[in-house]
């Protein structure tokens, strides 16, 4: 932590794109390997039940293993991710209820695309920016979403109903 100006400013680091890209690759690598030893696994099983029961007429290849795995995995993020019919909050709907303050002025953020720029500096500047309604966890949610663009803004309509109910929450999602 740094003390300038009688203010604590709290540094940290993100990893790098390229860094995520790397681990991004490495877990993908582990996954293809579990693939392909699960698929030798149900090749030598069925395998052996067609010696036993002498019906060697089903053959089943690891591409046929990885095939229906990639088709069970894109059901499972359809399932996940349903088409959005009608945009929904992803907070508590008595937030809305709760009313901004005397005077209240709507605040013009800058965007973020998700992109650009470190997420914890986008996160404070965010907070600074809400002056005194950042001392409402439920008015910082509602104003969130309008400083948000293409990816972020994406990302902010599947989160699933619900799952927000402090500030904390929101910026442990996003930093996700």
């Amino acid at each position: 932590m740094i003390k300038a100006n009688n203010m604590s400013i709290l540094v940290t680091s993100t990893p790098s794109l390229e860094e995520q890209t790397h681990e991004l690759q490495r877990r993908l690598a582990e996954k293809e390997a579990e693939i392909t030893n699960l698929a030798t696994r149900l090749e030598n099983r069925d395998r052996e039940k067609n010696n036993e029961a002498d019906n060697s007429n089903i053959v089943i290849t690891s591409q046929n293993i990885k095939e229906l795995v990639a088709h069970r995995i894109k059901e499972h993020q359809a399932a996940m991710n349903p088409p959005m019919l009608g945009y929904r909050n992803p907070y508590t709907s008595h937030y809305d209820s709760i009313p901004f303050p005397k005077g209240y002025q709507k605040q013009n953020f800058e965007k973020v695309d998700g992109i650009n720029g470190p997420p914890h500096e986008y996160l404070a500047y965010f907070y600074s920016a809400c002056g005194e309604t950042a001392l409402n966890d439920a008015l910082l949610i509602r104003q969130f979403v309008q400083s948000l663009k293409e990816a972020t803004f994406t990302w902010y309509t599947q989160l699933q109903l619900g799952p927000l109910h402090t500030w904390h929450d929101l910026q442990r999602a996003f930093l996700a």
